[in-house]
């Protein structure tokens, strides 16, 4: 099957976390592009991260700041605001789906994900060439279980306005992680 038949609209739900610091707006997407060392994308690439609850988003978060950050910098922003959104989008492709990693060639899927050049290639070929929204990626916590997903969006490639994609939000309380 093509890989162009894998691309669905998508409607439904996931939530994203914020520091629980005075001033922090959910639709400030202004960090997004910041980051050098994200698993899908290079710095300089606006990607927005959901995750598909609250759950995953609070492993995902323990996990990134355990592998990639420092302890002093993890206990300044460890209370996390969680935010509920009601996500549109017209062309996603879900690569929690083993049929389309072996459309676009991949071995090992998922585990071949814990390659970041893995990562970055896939979804750059994606996000430049197939020109999609977003990803459906499996989180590097639950490998084992590709229900348990992460949401991937490509913010260059959607309306300036985020509304027209996320038109609903609600807080959805918050995660504190005690220890790293």
């Amino acid at each position: 099957m093509s890989l162009s038949a894998y691309i669905k609209s998508w409607d439904g739900y996931a939530v994203r976390h914020i520091p629980d610091i005075g001033g922090n707006r959910v639709y400030d997407f202004s960090y997004c592009a910041l980051a050098r060392n994200n698993r899908w994308k290079v710095q300089g690439e606006p990607t927005l991260y959901l995750a598909k609850d609250k759950a995953v988003a609070t492993d995902e978060f323990a996990r990134h700041f355990s592998e990639n950050r420092s302890q002093a910098l993890a206990e300044k922003i460890q209370r996390r605001q969680i935010w509920r959104f009601k996500v549109r989008l017209n062309r996603t492709l879900n690569l929690c789906d083993l049929k389309v990693c072996k459309a676009l060639s991949l071995t090992d899927a998922p585990y071949c994900f814990e390659d970041k050049r893995v990562s970055r290639s896939t979804a750059n070929f994606l996000r430049n060439s197939l020109k999609v929204d977003a990803i459906f990626v499996p989180s590097m916590v639950f490998l084992d279980d590709l229900s348990k997903w992460c949401l991937v969006i490509f913010l260059e490639n959607l309306p300036q306005n985020p509304t027209e994609y996320l038109p609903e939000t609600q807080k959805h309380g918050h995660i504190e992680i005690v220890q790293f």
